[in-house]
């Protein structure tokens, strides 16, 4: 893991490795990362932008290719208790095979702080 911040940029960085014996293709090993920027205080206090790109799931003995995760997202502080986080994401090679379309996703999350 990595991560790295100034008061304008952040940068992070993930990397994991899975150990899968007796799967219904074998004993399998993947790998997955992920990169991505982050913009604090961008258009207000306390909000957050960013950008993200990885692969959750790299291993040949699954699939002809390996899906790749775009997503860019925007989390608004509304006060203290409440951020609101809507988020775009698009996903080629769903399932790590290429004859399924790129998949596009919106989501807003929200979440509550007690």
């Amino acid at each position: 893991m990595l991560n790295w911040r100034s008061d304008r940029l952040g940068v992070f960085g993930r990397y994991g490795y899975g150990s899968y014996p007796k799967t219904t293709v074998g004993d399998i090993n993947p790998n997955y990362w992920m990169v991505g920027l982050a913009f604090p205080d961008l258009f207000m206090e306390r909000a957050i932008a960013g950008i993200a790109v990885g692969q959750p799931f790299i291993e040949n003995e699954v699939g002809n290719a390996t899906q790749t995760n775009f997503e860019a997202f925007y989390n608004v502080p509304v006060n203290d208790y409440i951020q609101i986080t809507p988020l775009i994401q698009a996903i080629t090679n769903p399932g790590n095979q290429d004859l399924n379309g790129t998949i596009f996703t919106g989501t807003v999350r929200t979440v509550f702080s007690f």
